[in-house]
C-alpha cells in the first residue's frame, strides 16, 4: 500500500493534479471502468441542487436506517473529519476502510491524474460496490453534468434548488445552472425536483430525454396544520408527521422531496408510518443552522454561502429574539454572489468579524471588507483576520450581555471553527 494512514493518502492526493477542479468526465471514466465491477447497491440515488441536498440526504439517510436497510451515502465536503463524507448505515468509515479503497482507485488510475475531490468520489464507489447495500445516496459536488458523480447511471435523481452560486463553473443564469444539475438524470428514470419554478429549458430537457419529471406543487406538495404536517402525492397520503429535525421552514420541502423518493422505492423498499416519522425527527447535519449555547450568548454556525441559502439562514434567525447585537464571522470564496450576500446581510448584522480563506479560491478579508465598504457599512464595524479561528475568537471576546455570535459562509470557515471548538471542549 502507497500509504498507511488517513492523513497520508489525503496530504498526496492534493498534490496529484494540477487544478483543484478539473469538471468533465472523459479523462475519469476509464478509471471508473476499470474500478468498478459490480452495482453499488440494489438502488442508487443522485441528489444535485444549489442548497439543501445535505440535508435531503440527512432525511432519506435517517429513514432508511431507521428501517433497517444497509444505507450507503456520500457527500461532500466534509466539517469535522473526512471520513463522515463516506458512511455506512450512518456511521463513517474508518480510516483503513479509505486506505484499501484509495489503493484499490490507485491501481485503477494507472497514469490518469486525479483531483482530491475524484480520489474522494471514486473510494467512494469503490467501498459502496463491496458492501451488499440496499440504497446508496450520492450528493454531487459542483453542478452535475460534468460531476464525477454523474460516472453513476442513476435509479432516480433528486434535485432540490436552482440558485446562482459557482457561476465562473455554471454559468451566471438559473437557464445555465439549470441545465448543468438536471443533467444527473437519465432516460426513462424518475427525476424528483423540490424547486416549484424550474426554467423552460429544463422542462425541455425532461421531454426531450423521455425523464419521469415529478414536481414539488404538481405531483406532491404538504400542508402544515397545528404542529404536524402532511404530505400528499396523488392518492398517497402521510398524515401526522413530526416537525423536521433539521432547522427552517425551507426543510419542510427537503423533507417532502425525500418522502417522494420513498414513494417511488416502496415495492422494493417498504418502509413503515414509523420508520417515515423516526427518520424525520432524527436526521442530524451539522454547520445548518446549528445553534451551541455559551452561557448568556448563542452562537450559530451556519454553511450558507449563497443567497438562497442565507435567506433560509435570515429566516430561522429572525424567529428568534433581537435581545441585543449580532456579531458576524464572515468567509466565502471568490464565485459567490458577494454583493448579494452582503446585502442580505447588513440589515443584521452588528459587526462584523471578515476572514481570508486558505484556499485556490478563497477571498481575502481585505477584499472583503472593501466590498462591504462600499455598501455603505462604516469600516469601524469591520475587522479583518486572515484566519477564521482569529476572527473567531476576536468575536467570542467582544460578546456581551445576550449578544449572538454568527459564524457564517464558506464550508472552510464553519469546518475550522466547529473543530476548534471541539478542541476546546475537549
Amino acid at each position: 500500500m502507497k500509504f498507511n494512514t488517513l492523513a497520508g493518502w489525503l496530504d498526496w492526493q492534493t498534490q496529484q493534479h494540477s487544478k483543484a477542479i478539473d469538471l468533465g468526465l472523459d479523462r475519469i471514466r476509464p478509471v471508473f471502468s476499470r474500478l468498478i465491477e459490480h452495482p453499488l447497491a440494489k438502488k442508487t440515488v443522485v441528489i444535485a441542487g444549489t442548497n439543501g441536498k445535505g440535508s435531503t440526504v440527512a432525511f432519506l439517510e435517517a429513514i432508511y436506517v431507521a428501517a433497517g436497510y444497509q444505507v450507503g451515502c456520500y457527500t461532500s465536503p466534509h466539517l469535522l473529519s473526512y471520513n463522515e463524507r463516506i458512511r455506512l448505515s450512518g456511521e463513517p468509515v474508518s480510516d483503513g476502510l479509505l486506505c484499501q479503497a484509495f489503493e484499490s482507485v490507485e491501481q485503477a488510475r494507472e497514469n490518469t491524474p486525479l483531483t482530491y475531490f475524484e480520489f474522494g468520489t471514486l473510494a467512494a464507489f469503490d467501498i459502496f460496490q463491496r458492501e451488499d447495500l440496499d440504497i446508496v445516496f450520492l450528493e454531487v459536488g459542483l453542478g452535475g453534468r460534468l460531476d464525477a458523480v454523474n460516472l453513476v447511471d442513476a435509479d432516480l435523481a433528486l434535485l432540490t434548488n436552482i440558485d446562482l452560486d459557482h457561476t465562473d463553473w455554471l454559468g451566471d443564469t438559473r437557464e445555465k445552472i439549470a441545465m448543468e444539475k438536471i443533467a444527473v438524470s437519465r432516460s426513462g428514470k424518475p427525476l424528483v425536483v423540490v424547486d416549484e419554478d424550474l426554467p423552460e429549458t429544463a422542462y425541455a430537457y425532461c421531454r426531450q430525454n423521455n425523464i419521469q419529471l415529478l414536481q414539488f406543487g404538481e405531483h406532491f406538495t404538504y400542508q402544515q396544520r397545528n404542529g404536524v404536517w402532511q404530505w400528499m402525492a396523488g392518492d398517497v397520503r402521510y398524515h401526522g408527521l413530526p416537525k423536521p429535525a433539521l432547522s427552517g421552514q425551507h426543510q419542510y420541502k427537503n423533507a417532502a422531496g425525500a418522502l417522494m423518493v420513498t414513494t417511488l422505492f416502496a415495492k422494493e423498499l417498504p418502509l413503515s408510518m414509523s420508520h417515515l416519522r423516526l427518520g424525520l425527527s432524527s436526521a442530524i447535519l451539522p454547520g445548518r443552522f446549528q445553534v451551541v449555547p455559551m452561557g448568556e450568548n448563542l452562537q450559530i454556525f451556519d454553511v450558507a454561502h449563497n443567497p438562497h441559502g442565507v435567506r433560509a439562514f435570515l429566516e430561522n434567525l429572525q424567529k428568534l429574539p433581537k435581545t441585543a447585537r449580532h456579531l458576524l464571522v464572515f468567509g466565502v470564496l471568490k464565485d459567490k454572489a458577494l454583493d448579494d450576500l452582503i446585502s442580505l446581510l447588513m440589515p443584521h448584522v452588528d459587526q462584523w468579524y471578515v476572514t481570508s480563506i486558505d484556499a485556490e479560491r478563497g477571498l481575502t478579508s481585505e477584499q472583503l471588507q472593501q466590498a462591504i465598504v462600499r455598501h455603505g457599512v462604516p469600516i469601524r464595524q469591520i475587522k479583518c483576520f486572515h484566519q477564521p479561528v482569529l476572527a473567531y475568537e476576536s468575536a467570542r471576546s467582544a460578546l456581551q450581555s445576550h449578544d449572538k455570535l454568527l459564524a457564517l459562509g464558506s464550508f472552510y470557515v464553519v469546518s475550522e471553527l466547529l473543530n476548534t471548538m471541539g478542541k476546546m471542549n475537549g
